[in-house]
């Protein structure tokens, strides 16, 4: 009882400190958007509101977007939370992710496991990780209709950038707002280069090497654009509907897999809820305990091996 009282006091605090600091950059957030909001109903100098919105960011976030400046890794962390959507700021995103290691090492301490809670730290960028993968999926699969609507709209007439305005308006999340990006980054000075090489950097996507260097190719050397990417629109369907048949096909595999690692443990827990005196001496004395991580160990290389032979692309 005791134990589970303290580690739940160091949660709370912990808690209680990132949300302090959350809020309090909320705070600054929203007093800065209303201060620009009056402004923009006057006369205003650019250079005001911009001193404005740089007054909104916290002294602990102006520190990590200038330290993300010089380290990759957390250049790289930042990097994914844009490309998950940013569900929070990265500021947020270290703050969780040491309470939670904090927490948990500290319950593992009080429980007798060491240092084996700290590994749960990691908890926070797995989950961004996770969604940062499952919204790049979906901009692969909206990606070619992208593509079909903004070849539509260049045979119509229209210019490239707004071309790209157009995709913007019309697609959905993530793919509209980041060819709306490109438009916008476009008309205020930059050039298609940059801003079609920016838009590669942001995101995570396999085909958009390819279509940015289509236009950048016709851009430099002329050409029908339009049919270029009706061509790579028709070869990025081909090759989802082929990873469809082969995911497809794999199912079986796959579903082998979570049975292989699910069914151990599963039977481990009836017995022990069934028999507890047959299990106790595995857990309690030395060798039993190695037998019960050595068969862990197992079961999950199994699992790993199951999948890796049914991911055709490894």
């Amino acid at each position: 009882m005791l134990f589970t009282m303290i580690a739940a006091t160091v949660f709370l605090v912990l808690a209680g400190v990132y949300f302090a600091v959350t809020e309090r950059e909320a705070d600054k957030k929203r007093t800065a958007i209303d201060r620009v909001g009056r402004m923009l109903a006057g006369d205003v100098d650019p250079e005001v509101i911009a001193s404005i919105l740089q007054e909104s960011q916290s002294d602990l976030s102006s520190m990590l977007s200038e330290a993300a400046k010089k380290h990759a890794w957390l250049r790289s962390l930042d990097l994914m939370l844009y490309r998950a959507g940013r569900p929070i700021e990265l500021t947020q995103l270290l703050g969780l992710t040491i309470g939670v290691a904090v927490a948990c090492g500290t319950l593992g301490w009080l429980l007798g496991y060491g240092a084996l809670g700290f590994l749960f730290g990691v908890a926070p960028v797995v989950v961004i990780r996770h969604l940062k993968n499952k919204r790049m999926a979906l901009f692969g699969e909206q990606f070619p209709s992208a593509l079909a609507l903004f070849s539509r709209a260049l045979r119509a007439g229209h210019a490239m950038s707004s071309a790209l305005q157009m995709v913007g308006a019309e697609m959905q999340d993530p793919v509209g707002p980041e060819f709306a990006l490109v438009a916008r980054e476009i008309s205020l000075g930059l050039s298609a280069e940059v801003a079609l090489a920016n838009l590669q950097d942001r995101l995570d996507c396999q085909d958009l090497p390819v279509f940015v260097t289509a236009v950048l190719v016709q851009l430099e050397t002329g050409g029908n654009l339009a049919e270029s990417l009706d061509n790579i629109g028709h070869v990025i369907r081909q090759r989802i509907q082929f990873h469809g048949k082969v995911k497809a096909l794999t199912a079986q595999s796959m579903m082998s897999a979570n049975v292989l690692l699910v069914v151990p443990f599963a039977l481990f827990l009836l017995m022990y809820n069934q028999s507890p005196d047959f299990i106790n001496p595995m857990i309690e004395s030395e060798t039993g305990f190695k037998v019960l991580i050595g068969a862990a160990v197992m079961a999950f290389s199994g699992w790993l091996l199951c999948r890796k032979i049914a991911d055709v692309d490894a």
